[in-house]
């Protein structure tokens, strides 16, 4: 290999890096990624081990947001107790030991989901104040129907009138 190019090949897998890196400290609290979809999401798919080069050789990035396939930790000993601890405090939840990537798998570019909805509630269409009144669906299927004519008029209760037959 020629010094020209290994010097190339150097600059590449510094702006390769970088470009990893970029992707991790997007990963927002409570959300995780895993070393694949890093890599893919910054360029390079089926390069999951630079993403692992990336978070070994920098400092300063959250990098207990990174988990294995499956959501399993794969970093041993206490450095994956670390992660864990650290990965629970930001409200990550574990199923056998491995994240709930259901709940907590991070995908860039999407807005995240709200939980409750803000204000009073879904905005209803209002009718412009000239539009002449909607008819309700009833009335109109009643009227369709043969036979049906106005309502009769309801009983009123009081006295009854007088009647001049009675002898």
């Amino acid at each position: 290999m020629t010094v020209r190019s290994r010097a190339r090949k150097e600059i590449t897998t510094l702006t390769t890096l970088s470009r990893i890196r970029r992707v991790i400290a997007e990963i927002p609290r409570g959300k995780v990624a895993t070393y694949g979809q890093v890599a893919a999401w910054a360029g390079f798919p089926g390069a999951a081990r630079m993403s692992v080069w990336a978070l070994q050789r920098s400092d300063g990035l959250p990098w207990h947001r990174v988990v294995s396939a499956g959501g399993r930790i794969a970093l041993p000993g206490e450095e994956g107790r670390e992660q864990h601890l650290r990965l629970e405090l930001e409200g990550v939840t574990f199923r056998g030991g491995r994240v709930r990537l259901d709940l907590h798998a991070w995908t860039p570019g999407v807005a995240r989901a709200r939980t409750r909805p803000r204000g009073r509630g879904p905005t209803l269409r209002r009718r412009p104040a000239n539009a002449p009144p909607r008819a309700s669906s009833r009335v109109a299927s009643n009227a369709a129907v043969e036979g049906f004519g106005p309502r009769p008029k309801p009983f009123r209760h009081g006295p009854v009138p007088e009647s001049s037959d009675e002898r």
